[in-house]
């Protein structure tokens, strides 16, 4: 006797009651409730002294008749394996005595994040991936089933299949009994693969919702930014849709002939926090578009880095391109993003800062969030007098006038080791990073 357990959280399918014999019959089947789907029809015996074909089975053999038929005049079936999810052969075959039993199968899903079942069918974003169980009588021995979708027949008995493009798609299964014949159940468009929207993760063009694009693809990786796809479009015009920004991420080129396709001018979904982009991007300051000195807040990746954060690269080379200022600074012993703010605003949360050696660079003020602590030649300064101090341009955008990340002083090379030395000029001594020299 099988019984199947609850799968998929949908409401039960109307129970199927044994029929009533001088023996209990070795194969009668209870179904239980499986993914809310409709089981097959409740099976009710005959009255008969000895064993005889259900009213149900009377029912069956007329639906099988003409695919057995069908099957007869279209030459060979192709092989399949058997129903046991190892592949191995049944333990057992039904007895020779057990009268005639009824084929009848059906199909649900394992766990379906969307499911719908007034339909019934069930939805998810491409890709799609979905766990398919059987619901059939023991006279079925084998499966086949065919998703839809143009990829080959899968002859396990609880297979998990990816759709990996949007649309709906009909799944048909096909089960054979033990002495050869043939059930089916067709369900049509029962997987429901949704399209990703903007911002969303994907792995090709094809899996993102009309006129957006996936950007660092499968066919198209990137070597920095986002580490897998992202659905967006591109805003050279500033015209994205309502709900996103147009976000200016092409500020600089890499040092190599290789320009990553993420740097260009993309449509990003706007947000507050993190909590309002998907998993693997999170809410930063962004350069705007087509006002490259406003700033607005999208969901990206982690490349390139804020302002504030370092912009040397694994073979020690200060890029500019690491940085979604567009701009690497001179600074402490991994570089700084930072902006050059001689005639361009700084950031939110940035203060421009006029340094003794002429420059005017972007800082950002020491906080809990930014406690300056990612480049050992610098840290959290108060503003001084010297090449390498700094006084700010304007009042402090906080209004409290804090230290801000800046080149660290220092009294000697021992404060600086390993990564700098001790550089005294004429207003004090700071921490600069070694030359290949030293």
């Amino acid at each position: 006797m099988i019984e199947m357990g609850i799968l998929g959280g949908f409401p039960p399918p109307p129970a199927m009651v044994r029929g009533k014999r001088s023996s209990p019959a070795p194969h009668a089947t209870e179904m239980g409730t499986l993914g809310g789907f409709p089981n097959p029809p409740a099976m009710v015996p005959g009255e008969r002294s000895s064993p005889a074909p259900h009213a149900y089975g009377r029912r069956m053999r007329r639906r099988v008749l003409p695919l057995l038929l069908l099957a007869s005049c279209g030459g060979h079936e192709s092989p399949v394996a058997d129903a046991r999810p190892d592949g191995a052969a049944p333990d057992t075959a039904p007895p020779a005595d057990a009268g005639p039993l009824p084929l009848a199968v059906d199909f649900t899903v394992v766990g379906c994040p969307e499911p719908d079942p007034t339909v019934p069918s069930c939805s998810g974003a491409a890709p799609f991936t979905v766990q398919f169980a059987p619901i059939a009588t023991t006279t079925i021995s084998q499966y086949r089933w065919n998703f839809g979708d143009g990829t080959a027949d899968d002859p396990s008995a609880t297979p998990s299949h990816t759709f990996s493009a949007p649309g709906s798609f009909s799944v048909t299964l096909v089960g054979v009994g033990w002495t050869g014949g043939v059930a089916s159940r067709t369900r049509t468009d029962f997987i429901i693969v949704l399209p990703n929207g903007l911002g969303d993760n994907c792995q090709a063009d094809q899996q993102c919702a009309l006129n957006l694009q996936c950007v660092c693809s499968a066919a198209n990786p990137c070597t920095t930014g986002p580490l897998g796809g992202i659905c967006t479009s591109l805003c050279q015009k500033g015209d994205c849709p309502v709900g996103s920004v147009c976000a200016n991420l092409g500020t600089a080129a890499a040092n190599s002939s290789r320009v990553e396709p993420w740097q260009s001018q993309l449509c990003l979904p706007s947000c507050r926090s993190d909590a309002d982009c998907t998993a693997g991007l999170r809410c930063r300051a962004l350069p705007g578009w087509p006002n490259n000195t406003s700033w607005v807040y999208g969901c990206f990746a982690d490349v390139p880095a804020d302002l504030g954060g370092p912009c040397l690269s694994a073979t020690g080379v200060r890029r500019s391109d690491l940085c979604v200022t567009g701009f690497c600074a001179d600074l402490g012993a991994l570089g700084l993003c930072s902006r050059d703010c001689t005639s361009a605003l700084c950031p939110e949360g940035s203060d421009c800062a006029v340094f003794g050696d002429g420059r005017e660079l972007c800082l950002v003020p020491c906080s809990s969030t930014f406690p300056c602590d990612k480049d050992p030649l610098l840290t959290c300064v108060a503003p001084g007098q010297s090449p390498l101090g700094y006084q700010l341009k304007t009042p402090p955008s906080d209004g409290d006038g804090g230290p801000y990340c800046a080149p660290k002083p220092c009294a000697s090379n021992t404060d600086c080791d390993p990564a700098g030395i001790c550089r005294e000029d004429s207003g004090g001594k700071h921490c600069v990073a070694r030359s290949k020299s030293h």
